[in-house]
This record gives structure tokens, C-alpha cells and sequence, in this order.
């Protein structure tokens, strides 16, 4: 494994750590701040991509413009920026749905459209390798929501059926962006994205900002989710893509409900049994894997 391999990996890992911290701020504001999961999902899109605009244009000096004047890279920011509303509506209303163990459950089939997306355009086998590093993952995961114990998980129908939606967007946002991120800047093209997809939302369901608590503390927590949880963790995940194929990149999205029970132990007291801790070394298992594949 070379240097550009690893890098890749290492992003893809830190994409997956940043996500999961930014869902323990989420939760907080959601339970403590009264912040919805529309106007979260809407303010989170529309904050963390104007911000990465502004860093674009105005400190790296790049014309964010540009890239919008020709119809084609408009069509597929436009695309892209769709894909990443649903994702994030998607999970938040399967959370609503049934509970956060499901939505977890649900969203790690993701890996699953991306292997089988990956197989059919390159006319080939899904590898054996490819195989075992999703059944790590997923019984990592799924030992780690559900701490062992299968009567945590309310299946419901309409909860299953949101977390398999936005696992199926992920997917395609996985697959979707790598043509345009040919022409496009990975900063320009996730800004755009971002700030398109808040502002569909934001026209159907404007964000009720009265109604939410908005103190110094949901103040930074909701500065970290924009700046770090959306804006860090998607450039991250997108530049991971140059140097490992999206099916790795995918996978190693496991950090995420790893770095939230990691944070979990040390910030909130979150106490671990024997099902998680196999289930944290069971991701670790699937990381080495792909880091020992040729």
C-alpha cells in the first residue's frame, strides 16, 4: 500500500469521525434546543455550504462562479446537491420514525449499492475481499447500536424504509460526483452542493428559527456541526475517492457510529458491554483488511 492509498483511507477514517461527533451534537440540539430534524437538516445544508463558499472565494482567492456558468457542471452540482439533501432528510425522519439504533442499522446497507453499483460498471465479480470487509463492518455496526440486544431495534416499516433511502443516497453521492470532480474543485463543487440543497428545503419547509433556543452553547455545537460535521467531513470523504476506490471509501464510513460510542465514553459517560467492544474491534478488523489489501 502506498502513501496516496493510505491518505485515502486516513480521510475517508477522519470523514467518518467527524460525522459521528457531529450526530452527539445534533442529538443535543434536537433534545435540549428544540431544533427539529427539517430545520436542522436545512440549517446544517445552507450554514455549511455557504461557509465553504466564502472560504473559497474570498481566502483561496478561487472564482466560485466559474465552475456554475456552464450548463453541464450546473446540472450535475445541481444533482449532487439533491443527493445530499435526501441523505441528510432521509436519516433524520428515520430517526423520527423508529429510533437511531434502525436508522444506523439501515444506513450501513450503503456500502451494498456501492460494491454492487462498482461491480456492474466494471463488468466484474464483487471481490471476496470486498465481501468480508462488509460483513465486518455490518456486524460491527449493527453489535455497537444495538449493544447486543435485537429488542433495542424497532423495526418499522416506515423507519426502515427512510434509513434504506438515505443508504441508497449516500450511494449514489459516493458514485454520483466523480465525472464533475474532474472539472469541478472538491471545495466548489460540496459549497454549491450544499448551499442547493438548503436552499430547496428552505423554500418548502422554512427553518422556524423563534422557536429554537439559541444560546452560546447550541451556538458553537451548531458552528461545529456546519464547520466540522458537514463541511470537514464531506471534503474529506470526496478527496478520499482520488486515492481509493468508492467501495473502500464507503466502508470505512463505519467510523462514524465508532467515533460517536468513542465520544459517547468520554463525554456523556456512555458505558460499553462485551457486544460493542467486539463489535469496535470487528471495525477495526475490517480497517485492517482493506489497509493489507494489495
Amino acid at each position: 500500500m502506498d502513501r496516496k492509498q493510505l491518505l485515502g483511507i486516513v480521510l475517508a477514517a477522519l470523514a467518518g469521525f467527524f460525522w459521528g461527533s457531529m450526530s452527539i451534537a445534533a442529538q443535543f440540539l434536537m433534545e435540549n434546543c428544540g431544533f427539529g430534524a427539517v430545520d436542522l437538516t436545512t440549517l446544517r445544508l445552507a450554514g455549511a455550504g455557504l461557509l465553504l463558499l466564502t472560504y473559497t472565494g474570498l481566502v483561496k482567492r478561487s472564482n466560485i462562479f466559474a465552475a456554475i456558468h456552464k450548463r453541464k457542471n450546473l446540472f450535475d452540482i445541481t444533482v449532487y446537491g439533491l443527493g445530499l439533501l435526501v441523505i441528510q432528510l432521509t436519516f433524520f425522519l428515520s430517526i423520527e420514525c423508529s429510533n437511531a439504533a434502525t436508522a444506523a442499522l439501515m444506513v450501513t446497507t450503503g456500502p451494498l449499492f456501492v460494491i454492487a453499483w462498482t461491480a456492474f460498471a466494471e463488468k466484474r465479480r464483487v471481490l471476496k475481499v470486498e465481501w468480508l470487509a462488509l460483513l465486518l463492518a455490518t456486524g460491527g455496526v449493527a453489535l455497537i447500536v444495538t449493544k447486543g440486544r435485537l429488542d433495542t431495534v424497532d423495526l418499522s416499516i416506515e423507519g426502515a424504509f427512510w434509513g434504506i433511502l438515505s443508504a441508497a443516497a449516500g450511494a449514489f453521492c459516493t458514485i454520483q460526483p466523480k465525472a464533475v470532480m474532474q472539472r469541478v474543485p472538491i471545495d466548489v463543487l460540496v459549497g454549491w452542493g450544499m448551499t442547493i440543497g438548503g436552499a430547496v428545503l428552505w423554500v418548502f419547509s422554512p427553518p422556524d428559527l423563534i422557536s429554537m433556543a439559541w444560546t452560546p452553547t447550541s451556538g458553537i455545537l451548531y458552528f461545529y456541526i456546519v464547520a466540522f460535521g458537514t463541511v470537514g467531513a464531506f471534503c474529506c470523504y470526496l478527496k478520499s475517492l482520488e486515492y481509493v476506490p468508492a467501495p473502500v471509501t464507503a466502508l470505512l464510513n463505519s467510523f462514524e457510529p465508532l467515533s460517536a460510542v468513542v465520544l459517547g465514553v468520554a463525554l456523556l459517560g456512555l458505558v460499553l458491554n462485551a457486544a460493542e467492544i467486539i463489535g469496535i474491534v470487528l471495525i477495526f478488523c475490517m480497517v485492517a483488511t482493506l489497509a493489507l489489501r494489495r
